[in-house]
């Protein structure tokens, strides 16, 4: 059972790294790969044990946060170019931990810096958008994040705020 839950957790890591760069095909048969995988499994579940059964409970819904992030990406064309664009190396937000939440926020209001001049409205909603993202994964973040780096962080949202304001007006 062990080696089959190890099988499992080991083709879950493959299939969910670099989820924006799958095309829909790939990611159509990772789900039916998916769901055949967990058919097997299901039935062996009564046999696991209690801390065998969490494991693969975390690993299903691994893949299904992974294929909503999919699913989002696919429905807003465009989301994961910017995520890209304003977050550079940070844009794989499973990169993304209490020592390198600070850096992927300098890099975005980096960015925003750099870009903001040629943007209109519309681009300003999709920084915000990214910038929403990144806010939430700094929200499921387990760990202490230093209260240095929180103050670091929410000065960069407050400046990007400050900006996007400035461009309203």
């Amino acid at each position: 059972m062990e080696d089959d839950l190890a099988d499992f957790r080991s083709w879950v890591s493959n299939a969910t790294s670099n989820v924006a760069d799958r095309t829909e095909e790939d990611w159509k048969r990772a789900r039916e790969d998916f769901n055949m995988r967990t058919q097997e499994l299901d039935q062996k579940e009564d046999q696991f044990t209690d801390e065998l059964k969490q494991d693969y409970q975390s690993l299903k819904r691994e893949f299904q946060e992974a294929d909503e992030e999919y699913q989002k990406n696919m429905e807003e064309p465009g989301i994961a170019e910017w995520e890209r664009g304003l977050l550079d190396r940070w844009a794989d937000f499973a990169t993304i931990n209490e020592n390198t939440v600070r850096d992927a926020y300098i890099t975005f209001m980096e960015n925003v810096r750099a870009k903001k001049s040629n943007w209109d409205n519309q681009d300003w909603e999709m920084a915000k958008r990214v910038l929403e993202e990144l806010n939430e994964r700094k929200d499921q973040i387990e760990g202490n994040i230093p209260t240095e780096t929180e103050v670091k962080i929410k000065a960069l949202q407050m400046e990007f705020r400050t900006l996007e304001t400035a461009a309203d007006i």
